[in-house]
Order: C-alpha cells, then structure tokens, then sequence
C-alpha cells in the first residue's frame, strides 16, 4: 500500500509565504527598506528607538537594520501585570535576504513551548519562508509517511500555514508595548 499520495500545490504555498511577507511589511515596517533602499532615512528616523547602536557607513547600507527589534502585545496575563509579547529581530540583513527571529514571550513551559521561527525574506521575490520552526531546519516539502520524526506529509505547508495565522493574529490584535511620545503645540 502506498502512502505517496500528496502532491506539492506550490502555487498555494508560494501564495502563503508571498501574503507572509506582505503580512511582516505591515508588523516591521522597516523591512520596506530593503524594498525601496531607503537605509539612510530609516537609520536616522528610528536610531533613538533602537535598543542597539547603529553601525558606522559601511559598503553594505542594508546592514543599518540588522539587530533591530520590534516587539509588541498580544494579550495580558490575567492575575498578573505580565503581558503576552511577540519578538521580530533581523538577525542577518543581506542586499536580497533577510533573517528574521520570531519568538513569543513570557515561556508557558507548564503548558506549551512557545512558538520560535527563523523567517528568511527575499526582499526580490516579495516572500517570506519558515526556515527553521522550535529548532527544526532544513523542512521539506514533502515526507514520506511514516518517518523517523514523525513529521506530518506536508510538514513544510503547515509551518509557513502557522506562520500565516500567528501573523494574521498579531495583526488584529497587537498593540504596541511602548506608548507613544505626545507632543504639545503651544
């Protein structure tokens, strides 16, 4: 009997990873730099905001953004002052690609494992894939079953899937964790 029976639909996980993209453009606005090659003007506009010194001017303007981090709430801890954070740093910022860490904060150890991604973006490409999902790399698109990991046939499609939703979800109800600076006109 056999158990091949999956096919790839790459159109459909070409468009979950090309609406990923779109969907981190929207969370880290930054990242429309590597778009438009506007390094210099998001240096100077977010250089007080960054928890990191900025690097010198170097040959490669896109590294301006490597290390930044934006991070923001998705829910309050009931009996707790603690809140339910989503971390996006840029650890890696090339002409063409970008690696981002997706991590969720505080650790639910006690019921979970918290989502952690590695998201490589291709700025060229407009896309966005799992690279790497809770130390797992290397995904491929296809598994026979069974296999020694016990991942699913479409194991790949399903990560870049989750990606999509926990996006989608930090979309609708993330709010920034720092408050805005108010400016008084006199």
């Amino acid at each position: 009997m056999s158990k091949t029976n999956y096919s790839i639909d790459l159109i459909k996980q070409m468009a979950e990873c090309d609406a990923n993209y779109i969907r981190l453009l929207k969370l880290v606005p930054q990242l429309q730099a590597y778009r438009t090659k506007s390094f210099d003007e998001y240096a100077q506009a977010s250089c007080e905001n960054l928890t990191h010194k900025l690097p010198h001017k170097s040959d490669e303007p896109e590294k301006v953004l490597e290390g930044l981090v934006t991070d923001f709430c998705i829910a309050d801890l009931e009996n707790s002052n603690e809140k339910v954070t989503v971390e996006i740093k840029i650890l890696e910022a090339f002409k063409y690609t970008t690696t981002l860490e997706i991590v969720q904060r505080p650790e639910f150890k006690k019921w979970m494992t918290n989502p952690s991604l590695l998201v490589r973006v291709y700025h060229d490409a407009s896309t966005a894939e799992v690279v790497s999902y809770q130390g797992h790399r290397n995904l491929k698109p296809r598994y026979t079953q069974p296999n020694p990991k016990m991942y699913h046939t479409d194991e790949k499609m399903q990560v870049n899937s989750f990606l999509g939703e926990w996006l989608t979800h930090c979309l609708k109800v993330g709010r920034s964790i720092k408050a805005p600076e108010l400016s008084f006109i006199t």
